[in-house]
């Protein structure tokens, strides 16, 4: 009885003891989070984030408080692991960004060419047996009187578009239309004048006697109605299929002078169902005539040429016609280079925006200053808190030197990254523009027989 007494004894004191020990009515603490070796290659670094109080997670009061409970015999290894376990950012958003980045260049397709396949379709091929309509505006407006050369210029127009017309073959349809025409360009006239513009040769096969009849009864008299009459050449070629290939050509020495719009007219012609390129030829021109009639072959998706004889002439008309697709092919050209030009420089800009340039920090450099900013203070933290000695802190302490390490080490992959980007945007930019050049150049080349 006395020892089982006994053993009851002890075992209350035991379970007295255990009550009274130091944290016996403590919760067991969290296992400790475990802390792995920092990157040492830069394409590590940027991939290890993010730390436990990185980007928004950040508060000052909380880190300092997470520092407080850190061992004060650390290395400046242990330290520096730490602080990157910390406050390391996350950089993964903005390196797979940037990684799967392509520059999304783009051609526009030229009629019936495919600029991926590079090659002609059938219909392409094809091409140059379709029929052509080609309508002649020619001004006939006093100023046409005029002399160039020792001839005037209503000669050397007709002199031009008589030798032109001879020349034509296969199955072409070619129509004249004046403007300007009848009155004089007295100011009593301008009413008549202006209402002036008349298809004196109807869209039809070429005719030699009845052509030259038209052509020599035209004198400069009026004023210069050429709105109306782009918009009267859209009536002459109503009787063309959408399939044709159809041209109007304007030989003009001056600009609108009757109130007209010819822009707005020659791209309403271009934009109707006949497609007409309008191509202005412009005769001895001043330098403001110039430029507005550049206009209006650029809303006519035709070609502006400036001429000071009846060879010049000539030959635009021998280019424009026996090689319709010359002048679409040079507006491709032009829209597509300058397009691409364009977009090269927004893509150079978002790449800058993105990895930094001449003005731009870049994102990945700006979120590592951040990060250096929010490690270099919590080490001074630490040594003011004497968890780790000063020699650690500092210009030339061991962790400020490791840290200074990995931002020079970030700061230089987004470098190269960018290096790698630019790159390709160029890249690709010079394989366009070559396909651009490469395709005008061929085109150029059918031009040659009838510009030699």
């Amino acid at each position: 009885m006395k020892k089982r007494s006994g053993l009851l004894i002890l075992l209350g004191l035991l379970l007295l003891l255990s009550a009274c020990s130091p944290g016996a009515d403590k919760p067991a603490d969290k296992p400790e989070e475990t802390i792995k070796p920092a990157a040492k290659d830069p394409e590590g670094m940027v991939m290890e984030g993010p730390g436990k109080f990185a980007g928004k997670a950040y508060d000052e009061a909380k880190v300092r408080a997470e520092l407080k409970k850190w061992p004060k015999d650390m290395t400046a290894d242990e330290v520096y692991n730490r602080l990157v376990w910390l406050m390391a950012e996350d950089y993964k958003p903005i390196v797979k960004e940037a990684k799967e980045y392509e520059p999304p260049f783009s051609v526009s397709k030229l009629r019936d060419f495919d600029p991926d396949s590079q090659k002609h379709s059938d219909k392409q091929k094809q091409e140059k047996n379709k029929r052509k309509n080609v309508v002649i505006l020619i001004d006939s407006s006093g100023s046409m009187a005029g002399r160039v050369n020792g001839k005037t210029k209503m000669a050397e127009a007709k002199k031009a578009v008589k030798e032109f017309a001879a020349s034509l073959e296969g199955d072409i349809r070619i129509a004249i239309r004046a403007y300007g025409h009848k009155g004089t360009n007295q100011k009593k006239d301008k009413e008549l004048s202006c209402a002036s513009t008349e298809e004196l040769y109807p869209l039809s096969a070429y005719q030699e006697e009845r052509f030259t009849q038209v052509i020599d009864s035209l004198k400069p008299s009026g004023w210069t109605p050429l709105a109306a009459a782009i918009r009267g050449a859209g009536e002459d070629l109503a009787s063309a299929h959408p399939e044709d290939e159809n041209i109007v050509y304007v030989v003009s020495d001056g600009i609108e002078s009757c109130g007209g719009d010819p822009v707005k007219e020659a791209k309403a012609l271009h934009q109707s169902k006949i497609k007409a390129v309008v191509n202005i030829i412009g005769f001895d021109l001043d330098q403001n005539s110039r430029k507005s009639l550049e206009q209006v072959a650029k809303a006519g998706g035709g070609e502006f040429t400036h001429v000071r004889s009846a060879q010049e002439m000539r030959n635009e008309f021998d280019r424009g016609t026996y090689l319709g697709r010359w002048s679409e092919v040079f507006w491709w050209y032009s829209r597509n280079a300058g397009d691409l030009f364009w977009a090269r420089t927004r893509e150079i800009n978002k790449i800058e925006k993105m990895l930094g340039g001449v003005w731009d920090r870049g994102k990945i450099a700006s979120l590592c200053d951040v990060e250096y900013e929010r490690m270099t203070k919590a080490l001074e933290f630490l040594i003011d808190q004497q968890i780790v000695p000063e020699s650690m802190g500092g210009s030339d302490g061991e962790v400020t030197k490791k840290l200074d390490h990995r931002k020079k080490m970030i700061v230089e992959y987004q470098e190269k990254l960018a290096s790698q980007k630019f790159k390709q945007i160029e890249r690709e930019y010079d394989r366009l523009i070559d396909f651009l050049e490469e395709t005008k150049k061929r085109e150029n080349e059918k031009l040659e027989p009838y510009l030699s």
